[in-house]
């Protein structure tokens, strides 16, 4: 299995010296959080199966609107709290490609990807932003000024430039980490739950004007719940996470093209790391 499918804390850091104060959480590994030191207390000290189901039975999304009640159920919701998860991850991944948007305290992402492609931007708190693009090995980056002249000072050269896109593959360590932030193993490689995760099933409600059956994960009082649609296709399609370090995030547009290509102008090598 791979190290990002186990239940530890799994972050991604810019090469050595470069901006190494930025820590990329895996976006399916916010349960990962709840059981690190760093985040909570082990998960032996859960709360009872019968009161995480409690949370989950009465757990609403904002925002959430009423799904037609002409919608037939997929049946998803009859599966175990491990069953739902595991088919949620494997439904995104089957459908080869989704559009992601994540949420995490001074943290912000949109990315369109596949196993093969990622196009969008991910936005970082003080350190700037930058547009990201992989087509294969091949991997584009753009920062503003912020993020350029950041990572410029921890470089020791002039790498990146608002005019410029700063090109390499997934062999240059600079850029795969920038790439990492679109965590495509998520097709390649879709997620499962642990056996021995305390996860439990709620009732089914509505998100975002799509039925869906809740996953929660609840540790003193702290929690992630993992939303996976009764109806149509059990396509995975929400994060809740209550504390602040760890992401929310919605998956949508499931199938549809990403569109990654090299960009148009001006293109520079990355450095080696």
């Amino acid at each position: 299995m791979l190290i990002w499918l186990n239940h530890v804390c799994l972050q991604s850091e810019f090469i050595t010296g470069v901006f190494m104060q930025i820590h990329v959480q895996s976006v399916r590994r916010a349960a990962a959080a709840l059981v690190c030191a760093v985040a909570l207390t082990s998960l032996t000290a859960c709360n009872s199966d019968t009161d995480a189901a409690q949370s989950a039975g009465g757990s609403t999304p904002s925002k959430a609107a009423k799904a037609s009640p002409a919608a037939e159920s997929n049946g998803i919701e009859k599966l175990s709290a491990k069953e739902i998860y595991d088919t949620g991850m494997k439904t995104n991944a089957e459908a080869g490609s989704f559009h992601e948007k994540m949420e995490r305290e001074g943290t912000e992402s949109d990315l369109r990807l596949s196993a093969a492609e990622c196009v969008g931007t991910v936005e970082i708190s003080e350190k700037g932003s930058f547009e990201i693009i992989r087509k294969g090995n091949d991997i584009w980056a753009k920062p503003d000024s912020t993020f350029a002249k950041g990572m410029n000072s921890a470089l020791g050269k002039n790498a990146f430039s608002t005019e410029k896109w700063t090109r390499g593959t997934s062999s240059n360590a600079l850029m795969a980490k920038l790439a990492s932030w679109c965590h495509q193993e998520q097709v390649s490689a879709p997620d499962t739950l642990d056996a021995g995760s305390k996860a439990v099933k709620g009732k089914v409600t509505t998100v975002d004007g799509q039925q869906a059956v809740p996953i929660v994960l609840t540790e003193k009082g702290e929690s992630v719940t993992w939303y996976v649609a009764t109806t149509g296709k059990p396509y995975f399609i929400k994060q809740d996470s209550s504390r602040d370090d760890m992401q929310d995030l919605t998956d949508s547009d499931f199938g549809g093209a990403v569109g990654a290509k090299a960009p148009s102008g001006a293109v520079v090598e990355a450095p080696a790391a």
